[in-house]
């Protein structure tokens, strides 16, 4: 024998499908199936935002001519931005604009934020921030300072600097970390320092002259 049975929890009714068998004189239940609260309580919650239905706002008449215009560009950044706004105001997913322009959804819904913020500046690129200078102009000065001084001042044998020595000398002397001969080309020139030949010796009493010389 089947059957609908109600049972109260916590001061609420919930119907449950059970089966009986009399054994012994008595009836034993069995559970088959939930069937849900009698009076069920529905939670209404905040809903998620999602980015997949934004729109962009309607642009005015300036913006929307504008926008055709931008629509035509020769930057292809400046032109699918424009085609994705246009769309967009027409209330076009971002699914299907992005198949339409050929571009990822996240472009579309970066392009559309973008001029909801900011109008039509949105249709320029920004420029990418420089790299920040390697060495700064307290480090140059310093660099141009060792190169105005003779060599013998640091104590070496040779007489002028070339751009190998003076590389070498910038990095044992703890002026530079590192640096590339070709960077302290750069920074010479920029200053207009020039390199001096070399004072050719004779001889010298030094043993290890010939050998010095050549660094």
């Amino acid at each position: 024998m089947s059957y609908v049975r109600i049972k109260i929890v916590n001061g609420r009714k919930y119907k449950y499908f059970v089966t009986g068998k009399r054994i012994d004189g008595s009836v034993k239940q069995k559970v088959i199936r939930y069937l849900g609260p009698i009076e069920p309580v529905y939670k209404f919650g905040k809903r998620h935002k999602s980015n997949a239905s934004i729109y962009a706002r309607k642009p005015t008449k300036e913006e929307f001519e504008a926008l055709k215009n931008a629509s035509k560009s020769t930057s292809s950044f400046t032109k699918d931005r424009a085609r994705i706004i246009l769309l967009s105001a027409e209330k076009l997913f971002s699914k299907p604009i992005a198949e339409r322009v050929g571009c990822e959804e996240r472009k579309v819904r970066d392009a559309i934020k973008a001029f909801n913020k900011n109008g039509l500046n949105s249709l320029e690129r920004k420029k990418a921030k420089g790299a920040e200078p390697k060495f700064t102009e307290e480090i140059k000065k310093n660099i141009l300072l060792n190169f105005s001084k003779e060599p013998k001042e640091f104590g070496y044998v040779f007489t002028a600097w070339t751009l190998p020595r003076f590389k070498k000398h910038l990095v044992e002397k703890n002026v530079v970390k590192s640096i590339s001969i070709e960077s302290v080309r750069q920074i010479l020139n920029k200053s207009g320092a020039k390199l001096e030949k070399s004072k050719r010796w004779q001889y010298s009493p030094d043993k290890n002259f010939f050998k010095k010389s050549r660094l």
